[in-house]
């Protein structure tokens, strides 16, 4: 095996001392005075001589891995997939890999995952937490590891948190369908209820069937057992207090399984039920009829949460721990538009 190429290597090619040549590679240059061309001359010879710093080394002489970790409920869902994309393609631009992971919205299993990125001595953490509550993540981040919220948050005060607006967006679809006359709802949630974003959701969309003087039916469904608890519900959908004549599902993955439900039950899309989602999905767009749903800001979501971690990763402290909630879009569709309408 060829002998790695080291500072040393390249020193010698240009003719200049080792520490020179490590000024200019970690941005240093110009603070200390060193010429344009004796620059080119250090970044032609890492290119010929193929140069690759070693980020162990680094690693002991900075105390940064350059890493951080991402921890979503679950990697499959659409949402948090896009998200990851989005956020490895920011972080990877400021020069830091990225250790995604999943929960499974299983509380254990979160606080295992924290714990051994810790171990691994990542440089910070964007997680989407499953915990109802903040002083286990709050203990985390007093130790010193920076930190910061994405999709939920543990109230005001907390922890930094970056999240989509899910209490306006379940009052927009409420609005909506009050709109185009819809008077029975059906509110398919998850058994993990107290997560933020499924809670104010639901008490967006409930809030605004109420100032109506509207009933509303609540059922949850298991986050392991989705289609089988989508299924069983739909089928024996005359057991309950009253036939809806709507359906409001509160992720994706559940209007995914009511899609499949009410197929196979030939119901139909929005003559027998109207269905609006809280999360948009690029299929929705397009099948027929094509769905009501709520459009998260994934990208700026992201961008803000990667940007406060930045400030957390370079000793910046927060006076506050706010919840920055960023709006989100309807986009109105075939399934909840009446032909009268």
């Amino acid at each position: 095996m060829a002998n790695r190429v080291t500072l040393y290597h390249i020193a010698q090619h240009v003719g200049v001392s080792k520490t020179l040549v490590s000024l200019v590679l970690n941005g240093k240059a110009q603070q200390y005075g060193i010429s344009k061309q004796t620059c080119d001359k250090v970044f032609a010879a890492v290119k010929e001589l193929n140069y690759r710093p070693n980020r162990t080394a680094r690693s002991l002489r900075t105390g940064k891995t350059e890493t951080v970790g991402l921890i979503v409920s679950d990697i499959s869902n659409a949402f948090y997939a896009q998200m990851a994309r989005m956020f490895e393609d920011l972080a990877s631009a400021q020069g830091y890999s990225v250790i995604i992971c999943s929960t499974d919205e299983e509380v254990e299993k979160e606080q295992r995952l924290i714990t051994m990125l810790r171990n691994r001595q990542v440089d910070g953490l964007v997680v989407s937490t499953s915990q109802r509550e903040g002083e286990w993540l709050k203990a985390v981040y007093d130790s010193g590891t920076p930190l910061v919220l994405i999709d939920r948050h543990l109230g005001s005060g907390t922890l930094p948190a970056v999240v989509a607006d899910n209490r306006s967006g379940g009052a927009m679809l409420a609005h909506h369908l009050v709109e185009q006359g819809y008077k029975k709802p059906l509110v398919l949630g998850l058994s993990t209820s107290h997560i933020s974003s499924v809670a104010e959701r639901i008490d967006g969309f409930l809030c605004v069937f109420k100032e109506h003087n509207l009933p509303c039916l609540v059922r949850e469904v298991g986050f392991n057992a989705i289609q089988a608890d989508v299924d069983e519900l739909l089928l024996n959908v005359k057991s309950l207090p009253f036939k809806p004549d709507c359906l409001f599902a509160v992720n994706n993955n559940i209007a995914t399984a009511v899609l499949h439900s009410l197929a196979a039950t030939n119901v139909k899309i929005p003559s027998d039920m109207a269905v609006v989602c809280f999360d948009d999905l690029p299929y929705f767009a397009f099948i027929h009829p094509t769905i009501t749903a709520i459009e998260q800001p994934v990208a700026q979501m992201c961008s803000r949460a990667f940007e406060l971690l930045s400030q957390l990763m370079d000793g910046e402290n927060f006076s506050s721990h706010e919840v920055l909630m960023l709006p989100v879009k309807l986009n109105v569709r075939q399934s909840s538009l009446k032909k009268s309408k």
